[in-house]
């Protein structure tokens, strides 16, 4: 299994050193590889220098269904072949027309991607509101599309991850692995991977069991240094995804 970093994760370190540095410090702490977020502002050639130059896989990116086609530089550029929507709203699913539209550009989007990048869609908490699976409806509805289930949300929704990934099958392509606090956890730092409420040996055996050979931390409030929770966690992580039965 390898190891990468959202880095969403990263963007306060940006904002204070910028691209290079986000990049530098995935790299020390020794990940494989990142998902990318956005770009930074930096061209299609000059990212992919600096992925060569902190040995760094471009795994994967989040980018809305209907900005693929402004995109489509960076993911050809950077061989970028993994592409997860990252959000939309409960009422575009509930609303029938707006959920409609939202169907038509994921399809858009996958014509552009067929060949080049598999095609999927990152939860959050709201899929899951109102005793409803919109996830379910979505997957169902769009045949092509993949999952890429973030298990922090779908443990603040009230799911068990780990029934959930097996729910997905073989729709299910990627996992953000972020952390929860016990406590309030949408508010509260999330600690360490491994060291808090979500059952992190159980998504791992999953992980393990579905042969998903990246693993993609994501976190949102750190409860230490950047540079401590990464490489901290991806210890963890490396044992976890070793573990036996």
């Amino acid at each position: 299994m390898k190891f990468a970093v959202q880095l969403y994760s990263l963007r306060e370190l940006a904002k204070r050193e910028g691209a290079e540095a986000v990049l530098r410090t995935v790299s020390e702490a020794g990940y494989d590889g990142v998902e990318f977020a956005g770009f930074y502002d930096l061209s299609p050639e000059l990212m992919k220098a600096l992925l060569e130059k902190y040995h760094l896989e471009p795994v994967s990116a989040h980018i809305g269904a209907d900005e693929v086609a402004s995109q489509m530089d960076y993911i050809e550029t950077l061989g970028i072949k993994n592409v997860f929507i990252p959000w939309v709203s409960k009422g575009t699913f509930d609303d029938e027309t707006e959920y409609k539209v939202f169907c038509r550009k994921i399809g858009d989007a996958y014509a552009m991607l067929r060949g080049k990048a598999l095609f999927g869609y990152h939860n959050h908490a709201h899929e899951f509101e109102d005793g409803k699976d919109r996830i379910e409806k979505l997957l169902s509805d769009v045949p092509f599309l993949k999952s890429e289930l973030d298990v922090f949300w779908a443990t603040v929704a009230g799911l068990d991850p780990v029934a959930y990934m097996k729910k997905l099958g073989d729709r299910l392509a990627f996992v953000h692995i972020k952390e929860a606090a016990a406590a309030d956890p949408v508010e509260s730092a999330q600690p360490v991977v491994g060291e808090g409420a979500v059952d992190m040996h159980g998504v791992f055996a999953q992980m393990r069991e579905k042969k998903i050979g990246w693993a993609v931390l994501e976190v949102e409030k750190y409860p230490c240094s950047e540079a401590e929770y990464l490489a901290r966690s991806l210890e963890n992580m490396r044992k976890l995804a070793e573990e036996k039965k």
